[in-house]
């Protein structure tokens, strides 16, 4: 019987010579030439001359050349099979990517479909409604026309029986009733016909697409937003740009790029996308105010990795020269109490209170021309009509009324006025005055003549110094209590705006406020010899301060459209610094 036993007897046994004569020789030469394995005789008798080596030796070499081999060939399947598995991994990705999309397509259809079906059901009970009421309105004129025709009708079919009876003492005993009811129902009050309004149904947006197949390249994960802070630009702007899976740049010309940015306040801004076609998107912006803004960026559909960001904007000044100096001549002052810029022509109008005249200057400071005054001028306003409203102090405070070029035109009513300390004009024209006889803030019409609204701060003995008013609030600076107060349009107290101090957000003697195109909040922090910038929810944002301020004590401000700043020096220098 075959046992294993014989299988590894076989095995072991040694492999002999196959030549004749040589048959049991054991093969134990190996030919390097012929790359045979033959015994020792036929090594010597017919391969002398050929490169032998010991079969042992040669096979324990070639087991590790065979070993390496292997070797290699087990790391190549390794790699292919980890190939495999990414593979794998991707192909079942991309089943439930598909499948995932192709779920939304459908929720998105079925959610949209209720919405219509939920607005359609809404739309047809309005007109079912709309219907009963109409057809209400239709059925009572038409059974009121009808009772009318009844009521002629029986008249006739009357007047036809006695005309046809002929009786001369019936016609003569019926004929002025009768005449009295025709006249009465021929002279009537003829009702109107009832006129239904037009119905219809208006499409709010023709041509609706609920979404589109996109097959991209572009991989929204690795597209990344670069900052362009350092250029010098017009606005504010960033590069989005999109790349592939391994994170290089690339361009898809079905890409869709989406851009929001949402102001402090949290409304839209408008952007500009430009397409270079090269996978960069210039995304251009300018900001309406200081403060943070909320950006978003999307590439087909999917937001940017650390999208949502939050990015500050801030509206830097800088000082850029000053005219004017103590004196009476043209182009000096004499105690600056107030400064105004006209919107429209840009002239700048400067209250010289102790020259007793109003200066006007172009926007670059060159003297114009000045408007004498029989007493001070303590603050001036530009009306929306482009005339000049003066603010004059003396026994009896007035309002005297200029036009643009320096014209006297009238004073205005000046019932209201107590004790006033300051002059501004809102946007919708109505006049806004503080007082300090009784610490009121007084609004009245454009024409001074009707006090509109007048409130106080509460429990706040001190007198307001100026106020403005912008997007339904006013602001308004009490320097007696070192800070900014808060009213609603109503004139209802909301909040303070910093306290007494010298450091960031307080203030000593906080005078002239105005508010710039970007809604910056500018404080004359007079006593600290600074201006003070704040959001319009107080929180600070920058602050001006240095060598043009030194010794000296901003108290009022204008800034005109192209937001140049002008400032008054209220100390012996009497000038006006300008800041771009």
């Amino acid at each position: 019987m075959f046992r294993s036993t014989n299988v590894q007897e076989l095995i072991q046994r040694p492999v002999v010579c196959s030549r004749q004569y040589h048959e049991d020789q054991p093969l134990e030469v190996d030919c390097e030439d012929c790359k045979v394995v033959t015994c020792h005789e036929c090594s010597v008798a017919t391969q002398e001359r050929h490169c032998m080596t010991d079969a042992q030796k040669a096979t324990r070499e070639q087991k590790m050349q065979m070993s390496d081999a292997v070797a290699k060939v087990k790391a190549e399947i390794l790699v292919y099979e980890n190939e495999i598995k990414k593979q794998t991994d991707l192909k079942n990705k991309n089943i439930q990517e598909i499948m995932n999309a192709e779920k939304k397509v459908t929720d998105t259809v079925e959610e949209i479909i209720r919405d219509l079906q939920e607005h359609e059901k809404k739309a047809k009970e309005e007109f079912r409604k709309i219907y009963e009421a109409e057809q209400k309105q239709h059925a009572k004129r038409l059974k009121h026309l009808q009772l009318i025709v009844t009521q002629l009708k029986s008249c006739v079919e009357r007047g036809q029986g006695i005309l046809e009876r002929n009786i001369s003492t019936e016609i003569l005993q019926t004929n002025p009733t009768f005449l009295g009811r025709c006249n009465e129902l021929l002279n009537g009050r003829k009702p109107s016909i009832y006129k239904s309004p037009y119905f219809g149904f208006l499409v709010a947006k023709e041509g609706h697409v609920i979404g589109k197949v996109t097959v991209s390249k572009t991989d929204p994960s690795m597209c990344i937003i670069e900052d362009r802070s350092g250029e010098e630009r017009k606005g504010s702007s960033f590069v989005i740009v999109t790349r592939d899976a391994e994170g290089l740049q690339c361009y898809q010309e079905d890409d869709q790029i989406k851009v929001d940015i949402l102001t402090p306040e949290g409304d839209h801004l408008n952007t500009e996308l430009e397409n270079s076609k090269d996978g960069k998107y210039n995304v251009t912006y300018t900001p309406k105010c200081a403060g943070q803004y909320t950006v978003e960026v999307q590439v087909n559909g999917q937001p940017l990795i650390g999208s949502p960001c939050v990015i500050q904007v801030q509206h830097q000044y800088q000082f850029a020269f000053k005219f004017g100096s103590t004196g009476k001549r043209p182009g000096e002052f004499a105690s600056i109490y107030d400064v105004a810029v006209s919107e429209t022509t840009g002239t700048v109008a400067v209250a010289d209170g102790g020259n007793r005249r109003i200066q006007l200057f172009s926007s670059d400071g060159k003297f114009q021309k000045e408007v004498k005054l029989d007493g001070g001028p303590i603050s001036v306003a530009f009306t929306d009509c482009d005339d000049l409203l003066t603010l004059v102090s003396g026994s009896n405070s007035k309002l005297h009324l200029f036009s643009g070029e320096g014209q006297f035109l009238k004073h205005v009513n000046d019932k209201h006025l107590n004790k006033p300390q300051h002059l501004s004009i809102a946007n919708d024209a109505r006049l806004i005055l503080t007082d300090a006889a009784n610490n009121e803030v007084k609004v009245l019409s454009p024409d001074g003549n009707e006090l509109l609204l007048s409130f106080v701060a509460p429990n706040c003995p001190k007198y307001p110094e100026c106020a403005v008013y912008h997007k339904d609030t006013f602001y308004i600076s009490y320097p007696g209590a070192h800070c900014i107060k808060v009213f609603n349009e109503k004139g209802e107290y909301l909040h303070d705006i910093g306290c007494a101090g010298s450091n960031d957000g307080q203030f000593c003697l906080p005078a002239g406020l105005v508010i710039d195109k970007y809604d910056q909040l500018i404080v004359c922090d007079e006593n600290n010899g600074r201006l003070q910038l704040f959001s319009l929810s107080g929180k600070l944002l920058n602050k001006l301060q240095g060598h043009y301020f030194r010794n000296s004590s901003p108290r009022y401000a204008a800034v005109n459209n192209s937001n140049k700043l002008f400032v008054i020096d209220f100390s012996l220098r009497n000038c006006i610094h300008i800041f771009h």
